[in-house]
């Protein structure tokens, strides 16, 4: 438990020390690839939202009865007057529904868009604090980006699958032992909340283990090795897209740069302390 907690604090530490490296050692523009998929992604999600909107409407319309009512006394006029808010009603919540969709995923949207940029920065880093060059190859490239698509994918259904099963268990007390969910459903909500912080925070350690040539099965090991890390690497991520209204857009265009280099700045500072023995010469050597 101490070493997690040695962890956490050296994920916090380097992710407020990436702020600094990213201004002194030219980086920012690399700011400028999430600003531009970010606006891009919410341009398609807003005509993509209404499209599902106008197919899925009429259907939960027709399943619920609401339609136009004929008549023109008082009586029918109320009822269409109803009629007409349950139809922006239902329009509403389905709105709410796939806005809802769009948060929860937009997270791992963010994560295999951004792939290919983030494994650039993790390269760059690593340049810039060891010296050690990485000739750019188009082929390690796609590589990289691949295997960030698959860890997002297989990191997005794990989360989903765990977040099931605790909301499972979690049901079946609150149904047998109503009284204890007033312990148990904020200990759910943090539990929810570390889960995916470890799986972003993971997502971001990879590249370093990549480039180190361990394979996923290798990574996976020393990831769980240092949680403490990729949860307080992938807390950070979390909260910046959590804060209200304007974080799915500034955490967009933040979390994964800053994210990155921390959670390579932290990586690099455990292998020269020899605290990460699998790492083994770099590929481009």
């Amino acid at each position: 438990m101490t070493a997690f907690w040695k962890d956490v604090q050296l994920g916090i530490r380097t992710y407020f020390k990436s702020w600094g490296f990213i201004v002194r050692n030219g980086m920012m523009h690399y700011y400028l690839y999430p600003l531009i998929f970010i606006i891009l992604f919410s341009v398609f999600a807003t005509f993509g939202i209404g499209m599902l909107d106008e197919m899925i409407t009429p259907l939960v319309q027709d399943w619920l009865g609401v339609k136009e009512l004929p008549g023109d006394s008082w009586w029918d006029k109320t009822l269409a007057f109803f009629s007409k808010i349950s139809t922006y009603l239902v329009s509403f919540v389905i709105w709410v529904s796939l806005l809802y969709v769009y948060f929860k995923i937009n997270k791992y949207v963010i994560l295999i868009v951004m792939s290919p940029i983030m494994a650039l920065i993790a390269e760059k880093t690593d340049e810039k604090l060891t010296g050690q060059v990485f000739p750019f190859s188009m082929t390690q490239l796609v590589r990289d980006v691949w295997r960030g698509i698959l860890i997002a994918i297989r990191n997005l259904f794990l989360e989903i699958l765990l977040t099931i099963l605790i909301l499972v268990v979690n049901t079946v007390i609150t149904v047998l032992l109503p009284p204890i969910t007033v312990i148990t459903t904020p200990l759910v909500t943090v539990a929810l909340f570390l889960i995916g912080a470890y799986f972003y925070g993971f997502s971001t350690m990879d590249y370093t283990n990549e480039r180190y040539r361990l394979n996923v099965g290798e990574s996976v090991q020393v990831i769980r090795k240092n949680k403490g890390l990729a949860v307080a690497n992938g807390a950070i991520f979390s909260i910046w897209l959590l804060i209200p209204f304007i974080g799915t857009y500034l955490g967009a265009i933040f979390a994964p740069v800053t994210c990155t280099v921390g959670a390579t700045l932290a990586l690099l500072e455990k292998k020269e302390k020899g605290e990460i023995q699998r790492y083994q010469p770099v590929r481009s050597t």
